[in-house]
């Protein structure tokens, strides 16, 4: 028999809802930016932007290549 007590698994409030009221609380007293965003972004979302990056960088490459032919 334990003598401790258990506590519940699930919880009312879920680390992602904590994780929200932090932000918005950090961002009430000015010390989280107001374009950050309140969930992290996906391993997709990381992926594609990295792609956007990598295309504009060979877009610029190339105009550099054309002005200066």
């Amino acid at each position: 028999m334990n003598s401790h007590a258990q506590l519940p698994h699930h919880s009312v409030w879920p680390a992602g809802k904590w994780r929200q009221q932090a932000i918005r609380l950090g961002r009430y007293l000015g010390l989280i930016p107001n374009e950050a965003p309140i969930m992290p972004p996906t391993r997709r979302q990381l992926l594609l932007a990295a792609q956007d990056r990598r295309r504009a960088e060979q877009r610029q490459a190339a105009e550099l290549a054309r002005a200066r032919r």
